[in-house]
């Protein structure tokens, strides 16, 4: 026990370190709105004190922290198990209340340092506007969260920006995992208590995806498609091992959690390989980047692959020059095969990850 939860300890602190530079990215841009806010309304207070940078630093600084540190913790916290709305609703009312502590006790420290009386000086109209520019730059932070949190940040922001409103050429590289024993683990469990299983499941590995730069392409049934760009980084290329590695190392200290809960752990396969795709926007009413090549449809194949002979991860050796293996993956070959649509045989490698 005390070997996991020191790995563990271990495994968390890049998450922690993350959290905490991306709370005072968020805080110095707020803090610099809030200043710009304040040379607005209060000129002669935000040249004298930078209240109005604190002000918002400070609002930016603790919002971000409990996003990151409490609702998008690796437990999951109850705010991230409701429906969109209610979950929306509950975060908007806590940085309501962060909004006005932040608002009124930046100002009554402006007046403790200036040697003032402490007190609320602003008028009720001062306060209420103060309050609502806060608010609504909060809840557009919040609800854009919410909304990329429904489709994949990254899938957003590209479809904000238009990058795939034209279909482009891209090398990319594909990741499928999938359940072992789904069937039977659905007759077992039931339907309902399979899927929140499934949930679970999808859960810890999108956490070790998105660390290591993963997109979510979809969930389909019990598997999820997962992309990383392929470039010349060998070192860049080896981050879907990574998470494979993260994942299985997140399988087995979970193991105890799946036990208790559902009477059984999760085990998964997975294939990886990658090459040329087109990727590009579709649909109408509901826009979709999708991806469409043999890279694609290889690493399907090479699930089916894997699924046949009871191996958990195959990986093509094409994709495999390209990168380089992190450590506590081991490889070893496992034969060429014949796959359906391809011109050639492909060779593939099995992978191992070290336990401890």
């Amino acid at each position: 026990m005390k070997d996991i939860a020191a790995g563990t300890a271990k495994s968390s602190r890049p998450w922690i370190i993350k959290g905490i530079v991306i709370s005072l990215v968020v805080a110095v841009f707020s803090g610099l709105v809030g200043e710009t806010y304040a040379a607005v309304f209060y000129p002669v207070e935000s040249a004298q004190n930078q209240q109005g940078f604190r002000t918002g630093a400070s609002i930016g600084f603790i919002s971000t922290l409990i996003e990151y540190f409490y609702i998008r913790n690796v437990r999951r916290s109850w705010i991230r198990r409701v429906a969109f709305l209610p979950g929306l609703l509950v975060r908007i009312l806590v940085l309501t209340l962060i909004v006005r502590v932040c608002l009124v006790g930046n100002d009554l420290l402006t007046q403790y340092v200036r040697g003032l009386p402490l007190v609320v000086e602003e008028s009720m109209p001062q306060q209420v506007r103060d309050t609502v520019f806060s608010m609504v730059f909060v809840i557009v932070f919040v609800t854009l969260s919410q909304l990329s949190s429904v489709i994949g940040f990254k899938r957003f922001i590209n479809l904000v920006v238009g990058r795939y409103y034209r279909p482009v050429d891209e090398e990319r590289i594909f990741l499928f995992v999938d359940l072992v024993g789904s069937s039977r683990l659905a007759r077992q469990l039931g339907n309902v208590r399979f899927h929140e299983y499934l949930s679970e499941f999808f859960y810890q590995a999108d956490t070790a995806i998105v660390g290591t730069g993963g997109e979510v392409v979809s969930y389909v049934g019990d598997a999820v498609i997962v992309t990383w760009p392929l470039g010349n980084d060998k070192r860049k290329n080896g981050r879907c091992l990574k998470a494979l590695k993260i994942l299985d190392q997140r399988m087995r200290r979970s193991a105890p959690f799946f036990k208790e809960e559902y009477g059984v752990r999760p085990e998964f396969r997975a294939a990886v390989h990658g090459g040329p795709v087109v990727v590009g926007e579709c649909g109408d009413s509901r826009r979709q980047v999708t991806f469409l090549g043999d890279a694609v449809n290889m690493t399907a194949r090479i699930e089916s692959v894997a699924k046949e002979h009871g191996v958990q991860v195959l990986v093509s050796s094409e994709l495999l020059e390209r990168m380089t293996v992190p450590n506590g993956v081991s490889v070893e070959g496992f034969g060429s095969v014949e796959l359906e649509g391809a011109d050639a045989e492909f060779s593939l490698n099995k992978l191992a990850f070290a336990t401890n």
